[in-house]
């Protein structure tokens, strides 16, 4: 019968060999030990613990029968510290009966005397493979983790089913800012994230729709910006998490600053743009007025003067509005009105009709007083009845006070 090979792995193995008979001990020595990376010897049970104890072994071969502890009694609370640990029996026939004992225990084999090379190498071989194989995956997991860690941005990795498998420290610190303990899915995380776009709550099919992707989502328990990009590796999913918390303020900041009108420091038809995309599906009520011959006050007065009475007006217009409602600079001497809460058409043209009031006692110095004409309508923002529909609405009611005498207030 040819000679099996020790297999390669053999080298990376740490053996621990029981055996008290000192020939059998000594022969198998000389048989295997040249396999491994290291052997440790004992010469009983109580040793063959304590050495595992001290010792990073991976695989054990132990007789069943010695003194002081036998081999049973070792591999049992061998097996309490470690039950994955490969522990093989060296065993004669009479020692049949101790084997149903060792199965229970949970060993993996035996072998019986006298020990056969080419069997107790052929068994080595297999399970030295599964060992390497095991210590691979645990080094490239360990490396893995090294890596996440190295990454300042805060990196998650999931499986199929969006399982948490790994992740790293700046991630285990944004959970503890957000409060969030153990997450075992990514339904645990994503409930404090809202979509920065739509501001609806993101859902699996959000992610799912996102692989290959970014999106920015804000927590739901702080001021807390993230983009967020998935990416799809093979059978798991990776998960890049950025702060952009400084960036989304500045750039909110900068945003905002362009909305504002210079000479009035209320809003620009650029509000309008942010706006829109947060009104599908809600019930609006809009005011559009202008100042009666405003190009006769320029004419006449001058630009100056034209000036001050757009000031003017706008500083008063705030005044008499709630803080929620939105005034916007439509045009020259166009006013825009958006009416926080307010769904009914007559209750908007009440409070047109306060305002077109208050707009009559303002007195400019060298002007006197003036006038506006207002255009109210109302109307739910839908893919049929868009945004521009419930705007042109109102514009038409604008139309209609300015050819009706001016100085009034129209719904449509």
């Amino acid at each position: 019968m040819s000679r099996i090979k020790a297999s390669e792995d053999l080298k990376k193995i740490v053996l621990l060999y029981v055996e008290d008979e000192e020939s059998i001990r000594e022969t198998f020595t000389l048989m295997i030990g040249k396999y491994f990376k290291k052997v440790y010897v004992a010469l009983n049970g109580a040793e063959g613990l304590e050495l595992f104890k001290k010792h990073n072994i991976d695989i054990i071969i132990s007789d069943i029968q010695m003194p002081v502890m036998t081999g049973l009694e070792m591999a049992k609370e061998i097996k309490e510290i470690d039950y994955e640990i490969p522990i093989i029996f060296t065993t004669a026939f009479s020692d049949s009966e101790y084997l149903k004992q060792a199965i229970d225990i949970g060993v993996d084999g035996y072998i019986i005397k006298p020990i056969d090379r080419n069997k107790v190498i052929e068994r080595l071989n297999i399970i030295s493979k599964s060992i390497v194989a095991k210590k691979e995956i645990s080094q490239y997991m360990r490396l893995i983790e090294i890596l996440f860690n190295y990454q300042k941005n805060a990196v998650l990795l999931l499986d199929n089913d969006f399982n948490v498998k790994i992740y790293n420290k700046t991630f285990e610190k944004l959970l503890q800012k957000a409060n969030i303990i153990n997450p075992k899915n990514i339904k645990d995380i994503i409930i404090y994230c809202i979509d920065d776009e739509t501001q609806n709550p993101i859902s699996i099919n959000d992610i799912n729709n996102s692989i290959n992707s970014k999106f920015t989502c804000k927590s739901t328990k702080s001021n807390i910006y993230y983009e967020i990009s998935i990416e799809k590796v093979e059978n798991y999913i990776l998960v890049n998490i950025n702060d952009i918390t400084e960036y989304k303020l500045e750039a909110e900041e900068i945003q905002e600053e362009s909305m504002i009108d210079s000479l009035t420091g209320i809003y620009n038809r650029k509000k309008l743009e942010v706006m829109q995309k947060k009104l599908m599906n809600e019930n609006i009520c809009l005011v559009i007025f202008d100042i009666d011959d405003f190009k006769k006050i320029n004419d006449t007065y001058g630009h100056l003067k034209g000036d001050e009475v757009l000031k003017t007006l706008t500083k008063v217009v705030k005044e008499s509005l709630r803080e929620a409602d939105i005034i916007i600079r439509w045009g020259g001497e166009e006013f825009l009105l958006f009416l926080d809460g307010v769904k009914d058409i007559n209750i908007a043209k009440n409070l047109a009709e306060k305002l077109r009031i208050k707009i009559n006692e303002i007195e400019i110095a060298g002007v006197g007083h003036f006038s506006c004409s207002f255009g109210v309508a109302c109307g739910v923002v839908t893919l049929h009845n868009k945004f521009e529909d419930i705007l042109n609405k109102a514009d038409e009611a604008l139309y209609i006070a300015k050819r009706d005498g001016k100085n009034r207030v129209e719904i449509f």
